[in-house]
């Protein structure tokens, strides 16, 4: 097991309440079920640029719906980099990258309107509360990493939540990648959904300092993934918005990557077993032509024997 520095912080968040936390470099965030069967939405932020903030369809494109020990999270698309590491991560926490959070107005089809009953605890007002001591907006809310939050789903899209896995003395260990503002909330739809088995319990969160380990990690991780990180110096345009409005800007030109596309035949010789193997791809509607058919043959072989490993970024566990 890997090696942590010592005990820097330790909290009790309870019941619809969460804390924006300065985790750094190296350091772990420990996210422990004091009672079980908890959910825990989880938001972060680059503290440095908080327009680079943890990307759920981005961490969700490299290990599908629930990410699990091993796996990283990433940030948002347009900086492409590895937030987190998951060092531990009990099998009793199923994860969710589908659900995204809950807002207030989930609650009111149920009959908690706001007059009737307030507005209803929920994790958008909840993660809103926790970063505005940073300065950020509602606005600047994200989708949520979501741990101990058992989503199904079926083929056509649809997806539901059953009963809470979580117990007692559960804990997720979370090793960032670069300076951090993590925010961990109680889930607010407790009381009226199954999220976390119609009630609220508190979580304990911990951070612990780095250690020669842990600083290991991430230097091999920066290194390892160096090549597909943007940075701010990459944009076109790198300021803020300053204005809610959007107004046009008539000297700016688009640049797009590649563009325009250029394309050049290759010629391809076929053995006439080949070129009747092509026909049949054809015949199976794997194409329009001989050239789309051969594209279709070449790259589905190509990704089942050839392609890299893609990004999981597995850590080995002593």
């Amino acid at each position: 097991m890997t090696q942590y520095g010592p005990k820097r912080e330790d909290i009790i968040l309870q019941p619809v309440s969460g804390k924006a936390l300065e985790v750094y470099r190296g350091e772990v965030l420990r996210i422990i079920q004091i009672e079980g069967e908890q959910c825990v939405d989880f938001d972060a932020f680059n503290l440095h640029d908080y327009k680079e903030y943890l990307g759920v369809s981005n961490t969700r494109s490299k290990y599908g719906f629930r990410p699990k020990k091993g796996d990283m999270i990433w940030s948002v698309h347009s900086r492409n980099r590895p937030m987190f590491i998951i060092l531990e991560m009990p099998q009793t926490c199923v994860t969710d990258l589908l659900g995204g959070r809950c807002q207030a107005a989930n609650h009111y089809a149920e009959g908690f309107t706001p007059t009737a009953y307030g507005a209803h605890t929920n994790c958008q007002d909840t993660f809103a509360a926790c970063i505005g001591e940073y300065g950020l907006t509602p606005d600047d809310v994200h989708d949520s990493f979501n741990m101990w939050m058992n989503t199904e789903w079926d083929s056509r899209g649809q997806y539901w939540i059953v009963r809470n896995t979580g117990r007692k003395g559960d804990y997720v260990d979370l090793l960032a990648m670069f300076d951090i503002l993590a925010v961990p909330i109680i889930c607010g739809s407790g009381d009226t959904q199954i999220t976390s088995n119609y009630g609220f319990k508190p979580i304990q969160v911990q951070v612990f300092r780095p250690s020669a380990e842990t600083e290991a990690i991430c230097a091999s991780c920066a290194s390892k993934y160096e090549s597909v990180q943007r940075r701010l110096e990459h944009f076109k345009v790198k300021e803020i918005h300053s204005e809610r409005e959007l107004k046009r800007k008539p000297n700016y030109r688009a640049e797009f990557v590649n563009f325009p596309i250029r394309t050049k035949k290759i010629p391809v010789e076929l053995t006439e077993e080949q070129f009747r193997a092509l026909q049949g791809l054809k015949e199976h509607g794997l194409g329009h032509t001989d050239g789309e058919a051969l594209r279709t043959a070449f790259f589905t072989w190509y990704h089942r024997n050839r392609r890299p490993v893609p990004l999981r970024g597995r850590v080995r566990q002593s």
